[in-house]
């Protein structure tokens, strides 16, 4: 973009550019956007992810897209995810067969991987020249949200759903068992007083009070609100050997195998346990709201995660972005605006799987009243609190380091500190191999 704009549109973009905070206060991208002829002919291409559900809401967006460009051919290619490198692996795989899509949308997770492969283009002067629109799209959202959609001052994705991790609790074993149920600034001593009073029975017939989400997203969480992490604040200084990290696998590891109030995590489904009653309380994201509802299941509320040092939990978002090397720029980004647009974000708030990165949308009654909780309010609020997902380039090979060790320990072939000393050590080893 070549000519400049008049100081005044210069002033009002960079209000807006602090308002919406995703775009960098000094960016040359000022020029005005001017959007592809209604009577442009192509075909576009996107590739997606989700269930049935999510490829109805994509859908509704490209009829939207199509009344502004009818000759404009969609190719929606929808991929089920077994992991994001997998997700990445494959889109490498399209763009070396020479189908290199136009539209991608991808989770946080993959952010940085695809990244390093140059797979994103960057956003900025679509943010900037056509601003009204970016504006309607990007207010509403959290601020929190809309940092990782840049990566190296370059604005990268719009913004899809997200999800975050707090703690479900059974309403009805609750008060059954006599327990207070969790306030907003509860501890972890009050969480592990709780699951030592909800934890009843043996064998067969026990019913635990806690069940651990086995994942990196859901162990997030017990770091998060111990003040450590496993990498440091560059996603590439691997930090698993951290006092605090042990501290925190210790806490689960005794909720294991000293206080026994949760199962063993390895092989074990925390969500159907707690769906059958066998659980007290586990630690999930919205993605449960609708599987539960369907199957009857409403004896449930949320609550913050527990507090160690501060209160703290993990989320994580997905995004739409534009393939680097393509030629339909201009059309994906106007399909882009239609995937991210308050319309869509109103879908998402329906459907009611993921939470709507929109505000605006989660707070209208048909995403608030979707869950039974009479807390449904505090999904969206965490993300006052909630620290991104830690998405290293390797992030292929944490979680797999991570469950392997913590396995050893749960299993009692690894001490806590001698876990977090195997994963400190593959990590180390990774980020040299990713430089």
């Amino acid at each position: 973009m070549s000519h400049k704009i008049k100081l005044k549109k210069a002033a009002s973009f960079l209000a807006l550019s602090l308002l919406v905070g995703v775009v960098p206060a000094n960016s040359a991208h000022s020029a005005s956007y001017v959007a592809p002829s209604s009577k442009t002919k192509a075909t576009i291409s996107m590739i997606n992810w989700g269930d049935p559900g999510d490829d109805k809401v994509y859908a509704a967006a490209v009829t939207r897209f199509n009344k502004k460009f009818p000759n404009v051919k969609v190719k929606s290619s929808f991929v089920t995810i077994k992991s994001w490198p997998d997700y990445i692996d494959k889109l490498v795989a399209s763009v070396a067969a020479g189908n290199p899509p136009d539209v991608i949308n991808i989770a946080i997770e993959g952010f940085r991987l695809g990244e390093s492969k140059g797979l994103w283009a960057p956003l900025d002067k679509y943010a900037a020249g056509d601003k009204a629109n970016f504006g309607k799209i990007m207010k509403p959202v959290a601020a929190s949200l809309k940092e990782p959609l840049t990566i190296n001052g370059s604005l990268k994705f719009l913004p899809n759903t997200f999800q975050q991790m707090l703690i479900y609790y059974n309403t009805k074993l609750f008060k059954d068992a006599g327990v207070a149920e969790p306030t907003m600034d509860w501890t972890w001593s009050d969480f592990l007083a709780a699951a030592q009073k909800l934890t009843k029975g043996d064998g067969a017939d026990k019913t635990y009070g806690f069940a651990i989400p086995y994942f990196n997203f859901g162990l997030s969480p017990w770091f998060f609100s111990n003040g450590t992490a496993g990498f440091a604040a560059d996603l590439k200084t691997p930090t698993f050997s951290d006092p605090k990290m042990v501290e925190s696998v210790s806490f689960l590891n005794d909720l294991v195998n000293k206080h026994k109030v949760s199962p063993n995590p390895v092989g074990v489904d925390p969500y159907g346990l707690f769906g059958s009653g066998k659980v007290a309380m586990t630690g999930a994201g919205h993605w449960l709201v609708n599987g539960y509802k369907a199957a009857g299941f409403t004896d449930w509320n949320i609550a913050p995660w527990p507090k160690k040092t501060t209160q703290a939990t993990v989320y994580g978002i997905s995004g739409f972005g534009i393939y680097k090397k393509s030629k339909n720029k201009d059309l994906a980004w106007e399909l882009m605006k239609e995937l991210a647009s308050p319309t869509t974000q109103a879908s998402w708030a329906k459907l009611g799987g993921g939470n709507p990165a929109s505000a605006d949308a989660a707070n209208e009654t048909s995403f608030s009243a979707s869950p039974p909780p009479l807390n449904s309010e505090r999904y969206y609020a965490a993300l006052k609190y909630a620290k991104a997902v830690q998405s290293p380039t390797f992030m292929n090979v944490v979680e797999p380091a991570l469950i392997r060790a913590l396995s050893d320990m749960f299993n009692g072939t690894l001490t806590p500190k001698l876990a977090m000393a195997q994963v400190q050590k593959e990590m180390l080893a990774a980020s040299a191999d990713s430089k």
